[in-house]
Formats: C-alpha cells, sequence, structure tokens
C-alpha cells in the first residue's frame, strides 16, 4: 500500500509538473523560435510588397486609386503550437491540416495575418472554447509601416487532450472581409 500510495503521489506530482508551461516572455526569447518568427515576418513582408505592386500597377492603368495605405486583411493562418505535452514549438505548413505532433494540457498557438483585422474579431477556439490573445507582435516594412501580426494564444486547460481550432479575424477596413483557417491539434 505504501508503494502504491507513494507512485501515485509521484504520478500526481509529474502530472502538475507536465501541465505546467512556461511564461510566454520567456518562449518567444528561443533563438529557434525567433527565427522562426523573422521568417513568418518575411513572408508577410514578400506578400505586402506584391501587393503593393499590383495597387501600383492598377492605379498607374487609371483604375483604382488607394484612399489608405493600411492593407486589408489579405489572410490568416495557425502556424505553431507549444504545449504541456510537447514543450517545443511545432510549427504547422500553411497548408497542414494538423498539427505534426501530439499535444495535450495547457497550451500556446501562434497565429500569423496579413492585413488589418478588427481586434475586437480576431478569435482563436480550440473545440468551441474561446482562447485569450497573451500577445500580439507587429510586423512592420521596410518603411516601418505596420503591415500585419503575429498573434500569441493561450490555452488554460489542463485538460485539452486534442480537437480542431479555429482561428478568424475581419478586416478593418473595405470591403471589411472574413479570413478564417482551421487546424486540428492532435
Amino acid at each position: 500500500m505504501k508503494k502504491l500510495l507513494m507512485g501515485l503521489s509521484l504520478f500526481s506530482t509529474f502530472s502538475v509538473m507536465a501541465s505546467e508551461l512556461p511564461k510566454l516572455d520567456t518562449l518567444v526569447q528561443d533563438p529557434a523560435f525567433v527565427e522562426y518568427t523573422e521568417a513568418l515576418k518575411k513572408e508577410v513582408i514578400s506578400t505586402h510588397e506584391n501587393y503593393q505592386l499590383y495597387l501600383d500597377s492598377l492605379q498607374s492603368k487609371g483604375e483604382i486609386v488607394p484612399m489608405a495605405p493600411a492593407p486589408k486583411l489579405t489572410y490568416l493562418e495557425i502556424r505553431g503550437v507549444l504545449s504541456a505535452l510537447y514543450p517545443q514549438w511545432d510549427y504547422v505548413n500553411p497548408s497542414s491540416f494538423s498539427t505534426n505532433e501530439d499535444h495535450g494540457g495547457e497550451f500556446y498557438a501562434v497565429t500569423v495575418e496579413y492585413g488589418y483585422a478588427t481586434p475586437s474579431s480576431r478569435r482563436f477556439q480550440v473545440n468551441g472554447s474561446t482562447l485569450s490573445l497573451a500577445l500580439s507582435d507587429p510586423i512592420k516594412n521596410a518603411s516601418n509601416v505596420l503591415i500585419g501580426y503575429i498573434n500569441y494564444w493561450h490555452n488554460t486547460q489542463t485538460s485539452f487532450t486534442g480537437g480542431t481550432s479555429t482561428y478568424q479575424a475581419t478586416s478593418i477596413n473595405f470591403p471589411y472581409n472574413k479570413e478564417d483557417d482551421r487546424l486540428y491539434i492532435r
């Protein structure tokens, strides 16, 4: 009986430790993750440059005249997960339908968006529960103009074992389009 109680005590201690995540400030300073977020920012900047070239070509033909430099929300994606069960960033390819690794317990998710979303319209849900936005990192182009965001979401449910996550937002300016992405977190 004593061995059983000792084993249960050790298991419960391990379970508590496994469900706790490091602080997000520490996680986003990891050199490998910094390199990853820089790559995400370059993707958004490249998309912005192509969008600007497209607008310039339309404007030179007299087809449109942009009213403001703020780009509409063009796309957003769920790009990574770090959980208590898999305590490293699991980077997700834009064309993936699920995470690469099994996750569980408390977790962080990272999303990227190009353009301006209405802040109150941003919604990240997993299995129907809305997660809180833990941190929002602006993406600026070479001219120091804000063109997108990398957002970090926090799921505090330690009982999480997997499920469907969705991320959506609505453009802050015309045409007020809604963008969304879906990812199964294993």
